[in-house]
């Protein structure tokens, strides 16, 4: 009797490890995680509100899930995110009694769609719908590894008038830890990536202010970054065959430096120590190049970097261009970065401590063309502060050949040359007609008179 309920108990505990069994193969046939990908995108659709799209879904129930043909649309069905694929590595969390640890995070083909009209994102219904959320949720996420191919990011924001892009061929992270609004990673490698800033009008009104009733953009403010006070730190990043672009306006650029065209392009950078903490970013660069449209080079920039709001700031400069070699301080100061930078000549104070720096005039007339057949080189020590069209050099050492100039002066009017006003403060200085014929080159005009015979001229 006992034989024959043992045999039935067997018999049982079989057919529930067959169901069981049965039920997981059943999970890796398509049509059937087909019709749960259906069923899950009916559910998210009839939470979020918008339409929610899978093709296809293949998963395990330990470890891993792929999903092909994902879109998310916003609230006026318009694309706000979709991926040609996404997988998902996490630790097995049957067998482990560890927290749930991601170990990959694979995106491909993605494309994500930030616009707005008003003052409200595409995005903001997620938003609302995470701050209802009332679930208890942790802020310690454990994210291992990010791995995104052919990202395409739009951030169209007609508001304020301006359009960001970001694509990239590659874009791969190695994250140590993500703790709240800490991220901790360890290496960000990002290949051919291309970023793009164009600005135009916006839709925002413009204010008047009581004090000198002069219109200026609402938008001030806008650029101020870091709203959700993120702190990040990466201990390496590494670019490859990168591109910036600046655009403003659709004028044709001019075929030196334009502010209003910046674009630089084969930038390959080895940054270390990236710490984004409130409105500040500080870096280590310790390789940089660059290739400006205008056929400016950047061969080698190392530098102790910060950016605010408020400063752009090189600190332990080492620059080397086409022509010249520089350090070993530079700073831009500005009050907003995006109007500023519009109006550089009269808008950005510069700032510099320039410690034997061997600059060409060639290199110089990228930015101020007139300079363009001088093709001179000189040694040069100073410490200049002020705008373009307005500066100060104090302590100014400069060498050129037999010729050279101690003290301080000043300019105010550049780039207007007949009405540039220059005063010398302690000045001396000592060239001769060989070198001066060679800056000056109207003086070759001169014909019958012995420049050569007058010597040095001191003053």
């Amino acid at each position: 009797m006992l034989q024959k309920r043992l045999y039935f108990l067997r018999i049982i505990i079989a057919s529930i490890i067959g169901l069981f069994l049965l039920c997981y193969l059943l999970l890796f046939v398509p049509a059937i995680q087909n019709s749960l990908a259906q069923y899950f995108s009916k559910q998210l659709t009839t939470k979020m509100g918008v339409m929610v799209k899978v093709d296809k879904v293949g998963f395990s129930l330990f470890d891993k899930l792929d999903m092909q043909g994902v879109l998310i649309r916003d609230q006026k069905k318009d694309t706000l995110l979709s991926a040609k694929s996404f997988k998902l590595r996490i630790n097995d969390l049957v067998f482990s009694s560890s927290s749930p640890v991601i170990k990959y995070v694979g995106l491909d083909g993605v494309t994500v769609y930030l616009n707005r009209t008003s003052e409200k994102w595409n995005y903001q219904f997620l938003i609302d719908l995470l701050k209802s959320d009332t679930s208890k949720k942790s802020d310690n996420i454990d994210v291992k590894k990010i791995d995104i191919s052919h990202l395409h990011f739009v951030q169209n924001d007609k508001w304020v008038g301006q359009t960001t892009e970001l694509n990239a061929d590659n874009l791969l992270l190695n994250i140590k830890s993500v703790q709240g609004n800490k991220i901790n990673i360890d290496q960000i490698n990002i290949n051919k990536p291309f970023y793009l800033i164009q600005s135009f009008k916006g839709l925002k009104p413009v204010k008047v202010t009581n004090k000198n009733n002069s219109k200026i953009k609402a938008a001030i403010n806008e650029l101020a970054f870091n709203p959700t006070h993120l702190n990040i730190y990466v201990n390496e990043l590494q670019v490859t065959r990168g591109k910036i672009w600046i655009e403003y306006g659709e004028i044709k650029p001019v075929y030196y430096f334009d502010v209003d065209h910046i674009r630089m392009n084969e930038i390959n950078a080895s940054i270390k120590q990236v710490k984004f903490i409130e409105d500040t970013i500080t870096a280590k660069v310790e390789s940089l190049q660059v290739k400006e449209r205008s056929g400016f080079v950047i061969k080698k920039l190392i530098t102790k970097f910060r950016f605010t709001p408020k400063i752009m700031e090189f600190d332990s400069l080492l620059l080397k261009t086409n022509n010249s070699t520089i350090g070993n301080y530079y700073a831009m100061l500005y009050e907003n970065f995006g109007n500023d930078f519009q109006n550089y000549i009269s808008k950005v104070v510069m700032k510099s401590h320039l410690a034997n720096a061997n600059l060409a005039t060639d290199d110089i007339a990228y930015f101020a063309p007139e300079l363009k057949n001088i093709n001179q080189k000189i040694n040069i020590s100073s410490n200049f502060i002020g705008t373009v069209e307005d500066f100060k050099a104090n302590d100014l050492t400069a060498k050129y050949n037999n010729s050279f100039v101690k003290g301080s002066f000043s300019m105010k009017g550049i780039p207007d040359m007949r009405q540039t006003q220059i005063a010398f403060k302690n000045v001396s200085a000592l060239t001769n007609y060989s070198d001066l014929r060679k800056w000056i080159p109207s003086l070759n005009e001169v014909k019958g008179f012995p420049f050569e015979a007058l010597g040095d001229f001191r003053f």
